[in-house]
């Protein structure tokens, strides 16, 4: 074995690139990347598949089917880290076996943002604001756990907040890659995958460590780091400065940035193929056919030079998202009542504990209001009513009232909780406006108990705001 760290990576680094190509490999490096979130950065790992999709084709590479993608990060689940509304706290791990594990750490509907998630001494703790717009600090044990990763679930059809990261389950890391050479045995030149990033090109880089074997194949005599980047690999010796270097897991230093690329013709360029890109109007689901009966496409044409092929292809990644922010305003609002009033919400709690764990359950209510009493008239009004939750989800929607929902014990008890509500807004629900029937098999909903008002510092919890946060008070929030 003779060869340096320079001319082993300039010579198979490429073939590396290939390899990351395996399905355990690219689902890996798509949690790597987007659970790295940063602002203005990847957001869902969807984002990741296209960027190691685009860097297939640019190498003349096979990357794994979608499924393989669906399937791993649970299709179009959302794991907010922040809820539009509310939602419920989770940490997910890899056990001390590496089986993934997932816990709850709050109740429903309380979680609204995760500010920060740290890690130390096998402690993982996470900062979050409640909907109540109290910060709450939860730790966890691992337990001998890694790479913990802590989200929403948002309450039922709600989702993130707009720009949140989705950030998908976490997957094991990879075995290492065996790169065939002289050595045989123990000893040979193998290659890790440590960590992943997508760069401002829409590229899935990753972050190598090498081991290159002795002549005698008895030892490892260079032990190596590097980065893919656009330009080139970028390498770290093991004694490089930078500390997650020498950390045990080790970690990467941030992703180099790469300088403009320049189109050299005398390499041969696999190109991009054609490709349409829909963006569906959310607001025209139809479920009747399962579909969307509106979309908007985006047609991207062949092209053999594939950096400038790449970049029509971020262009129409621009237009999506510029569209998608504009759809609410220029789509839905066709269809969808003006909202009048101001907002109530109502939070609930149960008079007695929740069957799965040692807290009364807590719900939210909220609706808009056209009544003209004060906010002390409104908390008098719902101060003495009762009822009872349960595992049926009964929606009003299609009026100015907003959507109010409520998980009771069955359509009737429902139906009362959102008519009363209806007294006070001053609309009767059953002539303006459809009633929606659902349920869920997912034990976090339908909990049962018999839910009254909430107080706080002996004050009912009914409040009158456009946001969730702050203390009930007796005078609308201004």
């Amino acid at each position: 074995m003779t060869t340096t760290p320079e001319s082993w990576v300039d010579d198979n680094w490429e073939t590396v690139k290939c390899l990351s190509m395996t399905t355990a490999d690219a689902l890996f490096s798509t949690y790597m990347a987007v659970s790295s979130y940063e602002p203005g950065g990847i957001v869902w790992w969807k984002y990741g598949y296209d960027a190691i999709t685009s860097v297939a084709q640019l190498f003349a590479c096979t990357p794994p089917p979608i499924t393989a993608f669906e399937t791993a990060f649970d299709g179009d689940s959302l794991r907010c880290q922040c809820a539009q509304v509310g939602g419920q706290l989770f940490i997910e791990y890899l056990d001390s076996t590496g089986t993934r594990v997932e816990q709850s750490e709050s109740e429903l509907v309380e979680a609204k943002e995760i500010q920060t998630a740290t890690e130390s001494g096998g402690v993982a703790t996470c900062i979050w604001s409640s909907v109540d717009g109290l910060a709450i600090t939860t730790s966890f044990t691992l337990s001998g756990g890694t790479q913990p990763v802590w989200y929403i679930v948002p309450t039922l059809d709600t989702g993130c907040c707009i720009n949140s990261p989705v950030i998908p389950s976490v997957q094991p890391q990879p075995p290492p890659h065996i790169i065939p050479g002289t050595c045989t045995g123990p000893f040979q030149e193998t290659v890790t995958l440590i960590d992943s990033a997508i760069d401002r090109f829409g590229l899935l880089q990753n972050f190598y460590f090498v081991q290159l074997p002795s002549a005698g194949c008895s030892y490892y005599q260079y032990e190596f780091y590097y980065w893919e980047t656009i330009t080139g690999p970028v390498r770290y010796g093991v004694n490089n400065s930078f500390e997650g270097l020498v950390s045990n897991p080790p970690y990467a230093p941030p992703h180099p940035h790469a300088s403009e690329p320049t189109v050299n013709l005398s390499k041969t360029n696999p190109g991009l193929s054609a490709v349409t890109y829909t963006l569906d109007v959310g607001c025209t689901y139809n479920p009747l056919t399962g579909d969307f009966d509106k979309k908007f496409t985006y047609d991207v044409e062949e092209t053999g030079q594939g950096i400038f092929g790449l970049a029509r292809r971020m262009d129409a990644l621009a237009w999506m998202i510029n569209n998608a922010q504009l759809i609410p305003y220029t789509e839905c609002n066709k269809c969808a009542p003006v909202l009048e009033g101001d907002w109530v919400t109502v939070r609930f709690e149960s008079q007695e504990n929740s069957p799965q764990g040692t807290r009364p359950l807590r719900k939210l209510f909220r609706y808009r209001s056209q009544s003209a009493l004060d906010l002390g008239q409104k908390a008098a009004y719902w101060e003495n009513f009762t009822w009872n939750a349960g595992a049926v989800c009964v929606q009003h929607k299609g009026a100015w009232w907003g959507t109010p929902q409520c998980w009771a014990s069955n359509v009737d008890e429902g139906k009362r909780v959102i008519r009363f509500a209806g007294l006070e807004a001053g609309i009767d629900p059953d002539v303006l406006g459809e009633w929606v029937i659902s349920g869920s098999t997912d034990p976090r909903y339908g909990q049962p108990g018999t839910m009254k008002v909430a107080t706080v510092q002996g004050l009912e919890w009914v409040t009158s705001r456009q946001g969730p946060s702050g203390l009930p008070l007796l005078t609308v929030d201004p």
